[in-house]
């Protein structure tokens, strides 16, 4: 998607409610999140102890950067755990200039501007509020970067379970707005902000409902990963069912992403929520196009877009009613739920 077609959506995207979560208020109190857990395990104690080692000097975070199409991607990576503040460390790696930098496939680039300091970043643990001050070099981007900045902060920090807002400071004081847009900031950001904004076409933003949907995109250099596209789409109640037609649909024609399916004709498939945690879905056996089993980026993006639209942490997966769910790297993905992967886009480094 073009980046500055974007930036020009902003005043709309407020009105549809994709632009801001919810409003909360409170104190934000330091809240270490998600510290390495201690391994535990069995076998030769000079090899385990050596990983022990090595875990509790590493944990796993998610940065999120701009690839050479313009997509916010996320990249899972192990960081060197130097402080207890591993969300303040995940955005130290997304400055331009930075440490991170060298750790991005070919293509990728950092989003913070240059010289981007995290000068504190606290968490109310009763809101789940994030709220980082940053320096007065976070204000030195381009007009066209601005949403980007906005989504790849907030979709990093959100990916930790004990964060699920965002507030924005500069220099010690709270930001109302973006500098150069004026993108407003006036409540907390979520992942309702959504990220990399498209819209179907014939779409009314006032009558829109947001889906998020995983695809494909590749580096030169032949590395595959998922980008989470948030397509706004007829207004619906059934936000699962809408979830996978749209993910089947593949990506719109503008879209430089790659499909997770084959193109298929009249496929129909049910999804519906069987508890608090997990949804359901049978998908149509067309979906495997010619062959017999169905495509493995499929069933992942399947079960990376529910679990981001719904409130489901996991996937029951059948198909035409089977529980036998064979993919093409030959595993039975409906023997038991599939949960959501904790590292999306694992860098090897």
């Amino acid at each position: 998607m073009n980046r500055n077609k974007k930036v020009g959506w902003i005043g709309i995207l407020a009105s549809v409610g994709i632009l801001s979560g919810c409003s909360l208020s409170g104190s934000t109190g330091s809240t270490p999140i998600d510290p390495p857990q201690d391994l535990t395990g069995e076998g030769d104690g000079e090899a385990v102890a050596a990983s022990a080692e090595a875990a509790s000097n590493s944990f796993n975070a998610t940065l999120f950067a701009r690839d050479a199409d313009g997509y916010i991607a996320p990249l899972s990576v192990k960081l060197p755990f130097e402080t207890p503040d591993v969300a303040k460390r995940t955005l130290q790696y997304m400055v331009k200039g930075g440490p991170g930098e060298d750790m991005m496939p070919e293509g990728f680039t950092a989003l913070l501007p240059e010289g981007t300091e995290i000068e504190s970043l606290s968490i109310d643990p009763t809101t789940k509020t994030a709220t980082i001050d940053f320096n007065e070099a976070f204000l030195g981007y381009d007009e066209a970067d601005e949403r980007d900045i906005l989504e790849g902060i907030t979709w990093a920090l959100t990916s930790y379970p004990s964060v699920e807002y965002v507030q924005l400071w500069v220099g010690g004081k709270a930001l109302k707005e973006m500098p150069v847009s004026g993108t407003p900031l006036d409540a907390p950001l979520s992942r309702k902000f959504g990220i990399n904004i498209e819209r179907a076409s014939g779409v009314e933003f006032s009558r829109a409902t947001p889906v998020t949907l995983y695809f494909l995109n590749e580096t030169a250099d032949s590395f595959t990963y998922y980008v989470p596209v948030t397509r706004l789409i007829d207004l619906t109640d059934d936000v699962a069912s809408a979830t996978v037609a749209e993910l089947v649909k593949g990506p719109l024609d503008t879209s430089k992403l790659d499909a997770v399916f084959l193109p298929t004709e009249g496929a129909e498939s049910t999804v519906s929520l069987t508890g608090e945690n997990q949804v359901a879905v049978d998908l149509d056996a067309a979906l495997a196009g010619s062959g017999e089993k169905l495509p493995v980026e499929g069933l992942q993006a399947v079960v990376l877009s529910l679990t981001e639209t719904t409130p489901a942490e996991s996937v029951q997966i059948t198909v035409d009613g089977a529980a036998q769910v064979l993919a093409t790297d030959d595993k039975d993905y409906g023997a038991q739920p599939v949960a959501r992967p904790k590292a999306l886009n694992p860098l090897e480094l």
